[in-house]
């Protein structure tokens, strides 16, 4: 279920991002805003790229999601970590951008190495 985030205006400014997404021609930058939505409490995901695709760009049929994943995970803006067979994510970046209410529920997802914390 997705959740309510908060953007800050210099996101959309962000060169970082923009240059990745010129490079690699996938709409990393609205994914990145969308995958806010999908991180629990402490900006971890499920790496599940179909799921996340229905859930952040559903009108765009033709697009690889795991490509847009893979895109972030190279410029960091996001880390991919494995536990017990199954893909997980975090935004390195969550806690400079988030600030998350008492009443959000805790996260079930397993805890990433320490470059997430």
């Amino acid at each position: 279920m997705g959740r309510i985030r908060t953007v800050k205006p210099e996101l959309f400014t962000h060169e970082g991002l923009y240059e990745l997404e010129k490079a690699c021609k996938l709409p990393v930058r609205l994914a990145f805003i969308g995958l806010f939505t999908a991180c629990d409490r402490l900006g971890r995901f499920r790496w599940e790229p179909n799921r996340l695709k229905l859930a952040i760009l559903p009108y765009d049929k033709k697009l690889d999601f795991d490509a847009v994943l893979a895109a972030l995970a190279s410029g960091r803006f996001v880390f991919k970590y494995v536990e017990h067979g199954q893909g997980y994510g975090c935004i390195p970046s969550w806690r400079q951008h988030q600030i998350i209410g008492t009443r959000e529920k805790r996260s079930d997802i397993p805890e990433p190495p320490c470059i997430c914390t």
